[in-house]
């Protein structure tokens, strides 16, 4: 991948990702494959996850969302987590929502 394409990734993506864990050094290197996957794969929103979260938390779409399908369920089926949990995710759901995003970055580098 060019510097000028990792360049563009990142001003589009940065918000979407832990600030210190970007691997940019590794995104230089990418194949025309890798380079067309990344382009073609979905990184969720934080505050988009968020907002999912305070209004449609407690029935655990956010965590569907995000593809975390456990703790969604769990959530669904106790409410919220009996309405304590589901406020609790306000503040832990973007810290999550940008690691589940790197894990996908870190999938297709890696690959």
């Amino acid at each position: 991948m060019e510097a000028e394409k990792v360049d563009k990734f990142l001003l589009a993506n940065e918000s979407k990702f832990p600030d210190y864990e970007i691997p940019i050094h590794r995104l230089l290197d990418l194949s025309p494959e890798k380079e067309i996957l990344l382009e073609q794969t979905h990184f969720n929103s934080p505050v988009k996850i968020l907002l999912a979260s305070i209004f449609l938390g407690m029935f655990g779409v956010d965590r569907f969302l995000i593809g975390d399908w456990g703790k969604g369920l769990c959530k669904l089926f106790t409410g919220g987590g009996f309405g304590f949990w589901y406020p609790i995710d306000w503040f832990l759901i973007m810290k999550t929502t940008k690691r589940k995003n790197m894990g996908r970055l870190e999938g297709i580098v890696k690959k």
